[in-house]
């Protein structure tokens, strides 16, 4: 309950426009929002009606509340913008930390320009690109670069460091060699430029640049150089038509798209330059309630378009009038050149619908997503495509059996579902039946092919059990058991060398887990049912069942 002091605060809350700033008994700022009316909006956290979890508890945690009046709600916009980027309220659901977001970043200043992925963005006089909440898709990006231009790898300083050998990247042609002097400082320059550009997404000024420099290079009867050029301009051509959408009549514009599922909020921007998606960004904010969707989206696109470098001329978004009017006021008066609009028909209403049907099918993909979590937080840097789940199930001593379930290319693959009764105990040996289990499986390595990941129902023991199998039978893959917690949950896993890794904060990854426990703990108990069931005892004697009435 809210204590009496912060209800005569409440009552004494004017009610003009302005923002408001909840503390707890700390006197730590916790959540930071805006309002046409400060305490109408103010007192609408401490009524009984429905609430978000989160919002629950942030209104049980308040001690007090601090609250500044202005003028109008683009000025309360602006200053709550400045609030939460400064502060980081713990219960504003916005893009509140883009410290935790990673930049690409391109030390302009430097002799030979290096280009990485950074966390930290400083006022170093170097040229970031993002943040991107999107981790792979900035990756891919980087990738792109790398693969199209010989930019340098190394980070040693070329002033002070002489490199004798040039590196592996030189001699496959992915660095064009400034550490043995290999090129000039002008070409290295000019490709640092384009990539530049490229980032932009001004792919057409980047192929005019290259196409101007082939014919320099013709003209000088530089044949090779022109032959290196000529093979970078069809790479971002190739790439160009990767990227191109047909009907896509839009030169330098953001779409935004959202759904709203449970709870959560699902949002993606698509970056359309020169006619084409150069790269798309996510945005996902868990535990919203259905009518703080419009604050939410007003308060993400100001703060995202603040301090970041790749403007767009124009934003689509599906926000209602009042709230687009605010956004663009906001930008008038931060001299940000952007123009939002919110298409009600057409074709620019269209590609907000595409973005919407992106996100429906990234919500579908989501476990894909969980599996390369999980590979990243295990190590295995190769990626997984296949896992294997395993169990035990027995009723006192009897019709002892095991099963495997295969989950294969972000879906259950239910063909490689296989049921084994055990053979070689008659006792409650659980170890032992695994070991049975995966000898028997890992003998038909030939005809079920081995998965990158093998998941067991349980801990150390039954892990080197299984590492036992594997040596027995000469077949290896990876081993991790399913550590659980006091209510037989996954907690964590335990690779065949004893390292535990707990995942108790990686939500994603547990919920993937405990679907991949719960299905084979289901197929299990199923087919121990069905074998139970399948014998029928009378007179002492065992008959076998085999047209059952249901």
């Amino acid at each position: 309950m809210t204590n009496e002091y912060v209800k005569d605060i409440v009552k004494k809350i004017p009610f003009d426009p302005g923002i408001y700033m909840m503390k707890d008994e700390k006197g730590e700022i916790i959540y930071v929002g805006k309002a046409i009316s400060l305490r109408k909006r103010v007192r609408q956290y401490f009524q009984k009606n429905n609430k978000t979890a989160r919002i629950e508890k942030m209104a049980s945690l308040v001690r007090d509340i601090d609250y500044i009046v202005v003028n109008n709600e683009v000025e309360a916009l602006n200053l709550e913008c400045n609030y939460i980027k400064k502060l980081s309220p713990k219960f504003n659901v916005m893009l509140k930390d883009d410290k935790t977001y990673p930049y690409i970043k391109v030390t302009i200043k430097d002799k030979y320009p290096l280009i990485y992925v950074t966390r930290r963005r400083l006022d170093d006089k170097a040229l970031y690109f993002g943040p991107y909440t999107n981790v792979g898709a900035m990756r891919d990006a980087l990738h792109t670069i790398k693969e199209i231009f010989p930019v340098k790898r190394c980070k040693y300083n070329l002033d002070k460091t002489q490199v004798k050998n040039a590196c592996l990247y030189y001699h496959i042609g992915r660095c064009l060699g400034p550490c043995i002097n290999d090129v000039s400082l002008k070409a290295y320059k000019d490709m640092i430029d384009q990539v530049v550009l490229f980032l932009d997404g001004k792919t057409t000024e980047v192929k005019k640049m290259i196409s101007s420099q082939i014919e320099e290079c013709i003209e000088k009867l530089e044949f090779e150089k022109a032959a290196v050029l000529k093979q970078r301009l069809d790479n971002i051509e190739k790439f160009s038509q990767k990227q191109n959408v047909s009907n896509l009549n839009e030169i330098s514009t953001d779409i935004w798209g959202y759904v709203f599922l449970e709870d959560t909020l699902y949002i993606q921007i698509f970056k359309i330059r020169d006619y084409k998606i150069v790269l798309h960004d996510n945005v996902k904010i868990t535990d919203v309630s259905s009518d703080e969707i419009e604050e939410s989206l007003t308060q993400i696109i100001s703060n995202y378009y603040v301090d970041n470098r790749d403007m767009p001329k124009k934003v689509y978004v599906n926000l209602q009038d009042t709230s687009i009017d605010i956004i663009n006021k906001l930008f008038e008066n931060r001299e940000i050149k952007i123009q939002v609009l919110c298409p009600k028909r057409g074709e620019k209403l269209k590609l907000i619908k595409m973005v919407e049907n992106n996100i429906h099918i990234n919500i579908e993909d989501n476990k894909n997503n969980v599996v390369e979590e999980l590979s990243t937080l295990i190590g295995f840097k190769e990626g997984i495509d296949s896992i294997e789940c395993y169990d035990i199930s027995n009723l006192r001593n009897e019709y002892i059996v095991g099963c495997m379930i295969r989950y294969e290319n972000g879906k259950l693959n239910k063909s490689m579902y296989r049921k084994f009764k055990i053979r070689s105990t008659k006792t409650q040996d659980d170890p032992l039946c695994m070991y049975e289990v995966l000898t028997r499986r890992l003998n038909h390595a030939k005809d079920w092919p081995l998965p990158d990941v093998i998941l067991i129902d349980g801990g150390k023991t039954q892990v080197n059990m299984a590492k036992k199998a594997m040596k027995d039978v000469g077949e290896f893959t990876n081993i991790y058991g399913m550590v659980k917690n006091d209510k037989h949950r996954t907690r964590g896993l335990i690779d065949e060398n004893g390292e535990e890794f707990d995942l108790t904060d990686k939500k994603n990854v547990l919920n993937f887990l405990t679907f991949l426990q719960d299905e084979i703990h289901r197929f299990v108990i199923t087919y121990h049912r069905q074998l139970r069931d399948s014998v029928k005892l009378k007179d002492g004697k065992v008959y076998k069942n085999i047209e059952r009435k249901k």
